[in-house]
């Protein structure tokens, strides 16, 4: 499986399973959410220990319980994964996994406010 389809399945596993998509995404005021921010954090990041850090949830404050511990469980996955490649592959699979994250994050959230998704 290639690197960009792994990190899509990461995503799309943990998308799933996250119980505040709207938090996540677009923060308890509706402006920009953990997600985003950490996003823009990954996508300047040059190294893997710089992914690492950005990827510290403790740094980030003003998250419900339930979406924190969401998150830490993705992120440990994810740093668990880019531990076995070198730097450029890391953010390459940090990158895609987030891309896809938000995208299934913000699928989710038109799914409920529809009514498919409870």
């Amino acid at each position: 499986m290639s690197i960009e389809n792994e990190a899509k399945k990461l995503a799309a596993t943990y998308a799933r399973w996250l119980r505040n998509p709207q938090e996540a995404l677009f923060g308890k005021q509706g402006g920009r959410g953990i997600v985003m921010i950490i996003y823009d954090k990954v996508k300047s990041a040059r190294t893997k220990d710089e992914i690492i850090k950005a990827l510290d949830l403790s740094q980030y404050s003003d998250l419900d319980k339930s979406t924190y511990n969401d998150l830490s469980r993705f992120f440990n996955e994810l740093i668990n994964k880019i531990s076995q490649f070198d730097d450029q592959n890391a953010i390459k699979f940090t990158v895609e996994a987030f891309r896809y994250f938000q995208i299934a994050l913000f699928t989710k959230i038109e799914d409920i406010n529809k009514g498919y998704w409870a």
